[in-house]
């Protein structure tokens, strides 16, 4: 039986370290594109998919902080502030840079303007952004998760169950643009983010199972998309074709069980750490596809480029570990910049 609504009102900390490992799992999975062809595939399949991670935690803070005094057209303008306005603003922003490019590569205004459209039709201009649509679309959809919250814990369980079996077999849409199609297959993440705030002390006693199942489940799945059945990274394709099973959507929903359990252990120092990402996750999340633009631009450049591709595995794994480094706390160094200049109207530039 559900916990009552005040109890929803505690915070659990091992969420705030979850953002901040989130993150960092967003920007390793985003780190990788220099160190190709030569990255290790199996510690590519491991660090794909964190955005998984982003919707649990979403699911967890909607039962955990709105749901009490849920009032939807208040929730919807709070999200459409803090999510729609700086995705606009960087958006532009992002565009104005790539026009600017198309036209110092000699294009003209017809396809200049043609590109640009081209661009905004997919729904996003910064590749990682594609996330902001569809969790707004989430977000719209919250009076069936208050339904789904007061349903039965059998029910509910079933219903997780469905989605999650619709997702092993829908894959994530090509491009990520059909927002319908990751609605539908994240679903599963942000039900198991609920459940895991309204049954809190049931998932704290089972700890200890809960976070071996969960990395026996991660390491398992992973084998089997590395060398069983090998693909790389995530799994798209059109939302009614059949590709097989997609063990990525496995390992990270379990991931998700697991690595909440490994927060409950983590040295002070970390936590505090992890802490300070947190708070800065979403600044991070909307500047580091910029500072990815401005490394493989000067990747391009003619006294660098033959570096690249990269000609061992050592190499790819420190040029994977400085992209990461630079933009994660490069992204972290310019939000910091943009919120003790602008102050308080910081959070409509970069959220």
């Amino acid at each position: 039986m559900a916990q009552p609504a005040a109890a929803a009102k505690e915070r659990i900390v091992e969420f705030d370290y979850l953002r901040g490992l989130a993150i960092a799992m967003i920007v390793l999975g985003h780190s990788i594109f220099l160190s190709q062809p030569l990255f290790p595939a199996l510690l590519e399949n491991l660090l794909r998919g964190g955005t998984g991670l982003f919707v649990f935690i979403s699911g967890f803070f909607f039962h955990r902080i709105f749901y009490p005094r849920f009032n939807y057209s208040q929730f919807i303008r709070k999200k459409a502030q803090s999510l729609l306005i700086p995705f606009a603003v960087i958006s532009c922003f992002a565009l104005a840079l790539r026009a600017l490019g198309w036209w110092l590569d000699g294009l003209g205004w017809q396809q200049n303007l043609l590109n640009i459209w081209y661009t905004l039709r997919n729904g996003y201009v910064l590749y990682p952004h594609w996330y902001i649509p569809f969790i707004f679309l989430t977000f719209l959809c919250s009076p069936l998760h208050l339904f789904y919250i007061r349903l039965p814990a059998w029910i509910q369980l079933l219903v997780l169950g469905i989605f999650s079996l619709i997702a092993v077999f829908m894959h994530r849409p090509e491009s990520n643009t059909h927002f319908f199609q990751s609605l539908v297959y994240y679903t599963p993440y942000y039900l198991l983010g609920i459940l895991f705030s309204l049954y809190e002390k049931k998932w704290q006693a089972l700890h200890w199972p809960l976070m071996i199942a969960g990395l026996l489940v991660v390491a398992l799945t992973a084998i089997l998309q590395t060398y069983v059945w090998p693909h790389l990274g995530n799994y798209h394709k059109a939302a009614f074709s059949f590709a097989g099973v997609d063990f990525q959507f496995i390992q990270v929903l379990f991931g998700c069980v697991a690595m909440l359990a490994v927060c409950r252990h983590i040295h002070p120092r970390l936590q505090r750490h992890l802490c300070w990402l947190a708070e800065l996750s979403f600044p991070i999340f909307f500047i580091h596809p910029l500072l990815t633009i401005a490394l493989e631009n000067i990747a391009a450049l003619g006294s660098i480029n033959p570096f690249f591709p990269v000609s061992s595995v050592a190499a790819s794994l420190w040029v994977f570990v400085g992209v990461f480094l630079i933009q994660l706390y490069g992204s972290a160094a310019i939000a910091l910049t943009i919120k003790q200049v602008a102050g308080a109207k910081s959070s409509n530039l970069i959220g």
